[in-house]
């Protein structure tokens, strides 16, 4: 790697165009050393002290949270006022049950979820039918002379 880039350093001092043949591999490996670099980065952050305690403080406050929620939630249950919310609860329900209106609910949600699945793996099977395509991409790409000079225009 260091052969390559010592060659593209004499190749720009030597006023070499930058698209010579190993253009496209150098941009390649760069793109590599990048992927690698960020990689890197985001396995040293998961594994970093700062993360494993704020991973406990989020753990310690949640079960906090929850215990919370669970007591006010018992405090209003037991309740006169959590009790008739409960009755009204039940009778709706049950008006719900006797009206067919739950059948009717679970038939047109039952047809919606096989509609959907039907599209998306008709979209799925389309996308395994597409052809191959070429690694090649239709962007435009500035050589580093004409990007420099770019660079240097817009400093003027």
């Amino acid at each position: 790697m260091k052969e390559e880039r010592a060659e593209q350093q004499t190749a720009e001092d030597n006023g070499e165009d930058a698209q010579s043949p190993n253009a496209g591999d150098e941009v390649a490996q760069e793109i590599n050393r990048l992927a690698n670099a960020m990689a890197q980065a985001a396995r040293t952050l998961w594994s970093s002290e700062q993360r494993h305690q704020l991973e406990t403080d989020l753990r310690r406050s949640l079960g906090s949270l929850v215990e919370n929620v669970e007591e006010v939630l018992t405090r209003f249950n037991q309740s006169e006022q959590g009790q008739d919310l409960q009755e009204q609860a039940a009778k709706v329900a049950d008006r719900v049950r006797s009206s067919g209106l739950a059948a009717e609910l679970k038939e047109g949600l039952t047809k919606g979820l096989k509609t959907a699945a039907t599209e998306v793996q008709k979209f799925a099977d389309s996308l395994e039918e597409r052809p191959a395509e070429t690694d090649a991409q239709d962007i435009p790409v500035e050589s580093d002379n004409a990007a420099k000079e770019e660079v240097s225009k817009q400093k003027k």
